[in-house]
């Protein structure tokens, strides 16, 4: 007679799997938040605090609730795509950042284009 235990083992390929779950660069979660399986959250975005993650979450948005909901975007179009063509300050080397503090901490994005 077997073990009920060994009954209900399953093979680790046997289980479903739902990819990765992968969170950007520069992301903000609050307390007491789940992120479900899969799920991709974009550089920049802000979940808020006792939020369930079960879509993708794009990058510089805000988002909160259960589920969750896009409550807005932290900047414009031009300028996410901006903050995500420069990789933004999380791949400079560390003198390019002390540099250049008076303008990544400005709220002018379209001057980082040009660092």
């Amino acid at each position: 007679m077997q073990e009920k235990n060994e009954v209900n083992k399953k093979h680790l390929s046997e289980l479903p799997n739902k990819g990765d779950t992968i969170v950007g660069n520069d992301v903000w979660i609050g307390q007491n938040v789940t992120i479900m399986p899969g799920v991709h959250i974009g550089d920049g975005a802000v979940i808020g605090a006792n939020s369930v993650v079960a879509k993708n979450v794009s990058p510089y948005t805000i988002v909160a609730g259960n589920p969750i909901k896009e409550i807005r975007k932290r900047f414009s179009e031009d300028e996410i795509n901006i903050l995500l063509k420069i990789k933004w300050w999380w791949d400079w080397d560390i003198d390019k950042i002390i540099n250049n503090l008076d303008i990544i901490l400005g709220k002018d994005v379209n001057k980082l284009k040009d660092l």
